[in-house]
């Protein structure tokens, strides 16, 4: 693994633990933007939209699991793409994402979530910044993979 991708871990994974810290520790309830953008205290003791609520150990073991199955993945991945970076970048973003909720689990007992959004008066479940980094690096994967595959085909 690249430093760039160990320095892009380190860093997110700390930024959302002091972000969830100074949540959780002063309850935040704000409106930024009436109507689509709130920040609201929330724990979440399941997965993406609460799925798997209540099964906390099981989560933290599918979490260690897909980390080494993301870098197994990268590893067979990483000589065969010419898109090396994105490769890297996506590893560094899913991991941190994944990181910053499991030592959440791991050490609360639940994930803290802070990020409210109305979508055309559709209120979207509250998420936080782990949450953002591991949908961007799954976007970013997904790219890199689609321009891989195209590639080989052509070739």
């Amino acid at each position: 693994m690249k430093k760039m991708t160990l320095f892009i871990i380190i860093l997110f994974t700390f930024l959302d633990q002091v972000i969830k810290y100074l949540v959780s520790s002063t309850n935040i309830n704000s409106v930024l933007i009436p109507n689509v953008l709130s920040l609201k205290y929330a724990q979440n003791d399941g997965i993406a939209f609460s799925m798997l609520s209540g099964g906390r150990v099981l989560i933290i073991i599918l979490s260690i699991i897909l980390i080494y199955v993301l870098t197994v993945i990268v590893k067979n991945d990483y000589s065969k793409t010419n898109n090396k970076n994105m490769l890297l970048l996506s590893y560094g973003l899913l991991l941190s994402g994944i990181f910053g909720n499991l030592i959440d689990r791991i050490v609360r007992g639940v994930v803290v979530d802070y990020i409210s959004i109305n979508i055309f008066n559709y209120p979207f479940p509250i998420f936080n910044f782990a949450d953002m980094l591991i949908t961007v690096g799954i976007i970013i994967f997904i790219i890199v993979s689609f321009t891989n595959s195209k590639k080989e085909k052509h070739n």
